[in-house]
């Protein structure tokens, strides 16, 4: 698995996933790249567009999230062009706190101005309103309400469809959990072919999912990247993380994928089962041959060189059905 690109950072997790039914995705960030777009600023009266996302970049310069980088790398790419990237970079903000699942928060300080209090994250956290469409939405809000909206494109993964089939013929079933607008997980979900979708879920409402599918009876694994997926991440029976992930997401996670490929979690699904069976195999084999011959031995049929030979080969024979694990498994996500 670490010759693949796979990071075990608990080895039981190799037993129990094998056994899974159900597998959930976050969605920014792991289904889709965490480089977005911005297509479209809206904003309050009053307010200009470059006006709203230098503010907005203000705060995004604080956070990891994706979102926030993007919101960060556009404004400075702007500023750049203008010749004013210094004063972009000058801005003085104090008192920030991201909150997991919801955005950040900070007071900017502009140069002969009250300082102002802002909020930047999702809608309903800005109390802003839900643009219609599909791209994803993020929100600026000040203490007199919403400031302004960004609308930003994402990309789906290349390898996300394909990973999706090869699980679905693994008699998976597949569920994404997102914080993100409904629209925009929608989107999503029927462009890499998952037909459960949920959006606008904050971390403790992603667990409370997890955790009902679990009281039915279900073994969930949880695949994410972001800070808001620690929790859940945890509460699952077998958790991914991409390598890129933010580091409570990653130490909270039982693998780490550390290329950032979603086909890895296929070929350890199909590592773990196979692991599995030659336990079984192993075990089943140890449990017959002693079955067989230790009474053979104890009534003095089976001479003693005799039953140590066999006890040798039976051992032999167990650590090459073992070896056979290190055969490199198919590139591709495809399943028999």
């Amino acid at each position: 698995l670490a010759r693949g690109g796979v990071w075990v950072r608990r080895l039981n997790a190799l037993h129990n996933l094998a056994s899974i039914d159900t597998l959930v995705f976050d969605k920014t960030g792991t289904l889709t790249r965490d480089a977005f777009q911005l297509i479209q600023t809206h904003t309050r009266s009053g307010i200009e567009p470059g006006q709203a996302l230098t503010w907005a970049a203000s705060l995004a310069r604080h956070s990891l999230h994706p979102v926030s980088r993007a919101l960060w790398s556009e404004a400075r790419t702007r500023a750049e062009a203008a010749g004013c990237l210094d004063d972009l970079e000058s801005l003085s903000t104090r008192h920030v706190h991201e909150q997991a699942g919801q955005g950040v928060s900070a007071s900017l300080h502009l140069p002969n101005a009250p300082a102002m209090h802002l909020r930047l994250g999702a809608a309903s956290w800005c109390a802003s309103p839900l643009l219609a469409g599909t791209h994803l939405q993020v929100s600026l809000a000040d203490e007199a309400g919403w400031l302004a909206s960004f609308e930003l494109a994402e990309q789906v993964r290349d390898e996300v469809p394909e990973v999706v089939a090869a699980l679905k013929r693994m008699g998976l079933s597949l569920k994404i959990l997102s914080g993100d607008g409904q629209a925009a997980v929608s989107e999503v979900a029927r462009r890499v072919g998952i037909t459960d979708a949920q959006g606008a879920c904050s971390p403790q409402e992603k667990l409370q999912v997890l955790q009902a599918l679990q009281a039915c009876g279900h073994r969930v694994a949880m695949v994410g990247d972001g800070l808001n997926d620690g929790p859940v991440l945890a509460g699952a029976d077998v958790s991914f993380a991409l390598g890129q992930a933010l580091p409570l997401a990653r130490s909270k996670a039982d693998f780490v994928l550390m290329g950032g490929q979603l086909d890895r979690i296929v070929s350890t699904l199909l590592r773990s089962r196979q692991t599995l069976r030659i336990v079984k195999q192993n075990l089943v084999w140890a449990a017959v041959y002693n079955a067989a011959c230790v009474p053979l031995a104890l009534l003095g049929w089976l001479p003693a060189w005799a039953a140590g030979l066999g006890m040798a080969l039976s051992s032999l024979l167990v650590v090459l059905n073992a070896l056979r694990l290190a055969q490199n498994l198919p590139a591709s996500p495809q399943v028999p």
